[in-house]
């Protein structure tokens, strides 16, 4: 399994760095990519529906390392082009102030789920099995605002939330780009 995932993703990689080189506009760009991450989360689905782990540190693993490695670009990119909807036209002022107000939300996700990100980024592993497995989530927990997670049999209770910290630092790095555009 772990092969089959790897190869996806480094094709999603290639197939999105194909996205930036052929389209000309940052909005084609990320329409571009995002799709490119829809479709390889869809093709990875499909193959989980195949699949049986070996084990319950099998499946933690996936939930844990793999899913949220492509669901955390569509979200990025969900977030990103949300951003280029809404960013206002010509005010430097002003655009600078949604890039900072951008920033606020994000920080804001880690504030409110600072537990669990401490968990995540500590490495810890104790609670995997519990937020993890399938079997051992408790499904009051499960996220009902995900587009890409419309399947239980390939959600746990706390993927989105791994999901969401890939998304919102690889956000934060991209506001943080566009502050200093704007700001020079």
């Amino acid at each position: 399994m772990q092969e089959q995932c790897k190869l996806l993703y480094e094709k999603m990689l290639a197939e999105m760095e194909s996205c930036r080189l052929q389209n000309p506009s940052e909005k084609e760009q990320i329409e571009c990519a995002f799709r490119t991450c829809e479709m390889s989360w869809k093709k990875l689905q499909s193959f989980l529906h195949t699949y049986t782990f070996l084990s319950e540190s099998e499946e933690a693993w996936f939930f844990k390392t793999v899913k949220p490695k492509f669901t955390g670009l569509i979200e990025y990119y969900a977030l990103v082009y949300k951003a280029t909807l809404f960013l206002p036209d010509e005010d430097e002022q002003d655009i600078y102030k949604f890039w900072q107000n951008e920033l606020l939300l994000a920080r804001r996700f880690f504030s409110e789920h600072e537990s669990f990100y401490q968990y995540y980024k500590a490495g810890m592993t104790e609670m995997d099995t519990i937020y993890f497995v399938r079997a051992n989530g408790d499904p009051t927990l499960l996220p009902t605002s995900k587009a890409y997670d419309i399947a239980p049999e390939a959600t746990t209770s706390h993927d989105h939330l791994v999901a969401s910290i890939i998304a919102r630092e690889r956000y934060m790095e991209y506001v943080n780009r566009q502050l200093q555009r704007t700001h020079t």
